[in-house]
């Protein structure tokens, strides 16, 4: 969600904004490509004509062929700009600061409860446990509590984003500072994730003592 850029943007020691460049390549070839197809089409607009007032065949195709004649040009057109649209606004992709890890949005989910339900789930995402804040409410129709999880894989931590809409037509909003999950968190975090958040999470595993060495026995505690 585009409002969830400007709490990013208040940690420049954490996140950085940067241009994703095949990201942006690909909806400029594309943009080309339709503009491309729109010379073409205009450069043999008359040709395309005959052929479309000539056309045989059933009444649909007929129709298609001279409707789409007219309509073309401006879906390219259209195409075009969206896609430069898309290179200048959505070619950008966060990243976290010293790594240079991309992070990834993994899910989204609307809620509905106000204030309550926000400071509520910001408490609980502070736990770093999973099973304490799942499963997540389905997505109402009215939505006034916005979250978010992303990642960075390969750094290994995850991070919680909470948006509160607060006032007429949601104009206040609230945020509260990213939540972020780490080690075992992350591992708990990253389960979820893949089941959906409709079910609850296992909790946390904290890392065990490690194997025991062949010919060794466990340490165990003190006996009386």
């Amino acid at each position: 969600m585009a409002a969830f850029n400007t709490e990013f943007a208040r940690h420049p020691d954490r996140f950085r904004n940067g241009r994703s460049w095949p990201r942006t390549i690909i909806m400029i070839v594309i943009a080309v490509a339709a503009l491309v197809a729109f010379v073409y089409r205009a450069i043999n607009f008359g040709e395309l004509q005959d052929q479309a007032v000539e056309a045989t065949g059933s009444v649909r195709f007929v129709a298609g062929q001279r409707i789409g004649l007219l309509v073309s040009p401006i879906l390219l057109v259209l195409v075009a700009a969206a896609c430069v649209f898309a290179a200048i606004r959505w070619g950008r992709v966060w990243s976290m600061v010293g790594t240079g890890t991309r992070l990834r949005r993994r899910h989204r989910r609307g809620m509905f409860s106000g204030r309550r339900l926000f400071d509520d789930m910001v408490l609980r995402l502070k736990t770093g446990d999973p099973s304490t804040f799942t499963p997540l409410p389905t997505q109402p129709c009215f939505v006034d509590v916005d979250l978010e999880f992303w990642t960075a894989d390969a750094d290994r931590v995850g991070f919680a984003k909470d948006m509160l809409l607060e006032e007429t037509n949601n104009q206040d909003v609230a945020f509260a500072e990213p939540i972020a999950f780490e080690g075992a968190s992350y591992d708990a975090l990253k389960a979820a994730i893949a089941q959906g958040f409709d079910e609850r999470a296992a909790p946390p595993v904290a890392p065990g003592p490690g194997p025991v060495a062949p010919g060794t026995s466990a340490p165990t505690g003190p006996t009386s």
